[in-house]
């Protein structure tokens, strides 16, 4: 019998992920479901025996990493997001997979198909000196990250270099792009998900649904309520939504 813990704070993303679980083996038990990070703190204080985690990132009260970078964890992580600027720390804990959602039934098959290779597998060593050993001769994620991106203008094309844009913008289905001069750019994509999938996570970060930044621009942060803040970057001034304020804090490291 296979033991699986899993966090997750909406209702119909547990239900998903069990009926996923029951449709592959009737081997499976969920012991524990989890929904806030203060949860998490206190059921593995506990020592668990358990053999699987599915983890998502932002929780109600807080990201889980905050308590992930804590400790060790002894059992392997599937993680199961939204967010795909969590990878990296991730596979710097004991993720072995990165399922963005929404995901489909295949895409979490080949999820577990990795789990019960890595099981099988496994002799003597520890899972874990085998996952270090696999992620040092493979890269975990391949992906060709853009340095311009093209602009089409009335006459022609110019490119923008990434490392000049100082923020994005989404406005009703255009999206546009403000270089360190603060001049804007009028971008061919549509939506800035398209974008996400082509700038490094580690520099630009999605602070809210309609914009993204770059870290190398950041001047200050000071606190707007509770629950978000201000960044203040060059002639301008922008907020986190209340739903992203923990994930940048993480993403900042602080």
């Amino acid at each position: 019998m296979i033991k699986v813990v899993i966090i997750e704070d909406e209702v119909p993303a547990r239900k998903k992920l069990i009926r996923y679980l029951n449709k592959l083996s009737d081997q499976i038990k969920v012991i524990k479901e989890i929904d806030t990070v203060d949860e998490v703190k206190s059921f593995f204080e506990t020592s668990p025996d358990i053999d699987l985690i599915f983890s998502d990132i932002e929780l109600r009260d807080g990201n889980v990493f905050d308590f992930y970078n804590q400790i060790n964890i002894n059992s392997p992580i599937i993680f199961t997001t939204a967010y795909n600027q969590f990878w990296m720390n991730a596979f710097e804990t004991s993720g072995i997979e990165y399922l963005l959602k929404p995901y489909s039934f295949s895409r979490f098959e080949k999820a577990w198909n990795k789990y019960t290779s890595l099981i099988k597998k496994k002799d003597d060593n520890d899972i874990f000196k085998k996952l270090d050993a696999y992620y040092q001769t493979k890269e975990i994620v391949k992906t060709n990250y853009k340095d311009c991106i093209s602009v089409r203008s009335k006459n022609d094309i110019y490119f923008l270099k990434v490392e000049d844009i100082m923020f994005l913008q989404s406005d009703y289905g255009v999206v546009f792009a403000f270089d360190s001069l603060n001049k804007k750019h009028l971008l061919n994509q549509g939506t800035l998900k398209e974008l996400e999938e082509i700038l490094n996570p580690t520099d630009f970060f999605k602070i809210n649904r309609s914009e993204i930044i770059n870290r190398s621009y950041i001047k200050k942060i000071s606190r707007y309520t509770k629950n978000t803040v201000s960044i203040h970057l060059k002639n301008n001034i922008l907020k986190t939504s209340q739903s992203n304020t923990a994930a940048f804090n993480s993403w900042l490291g602080i």
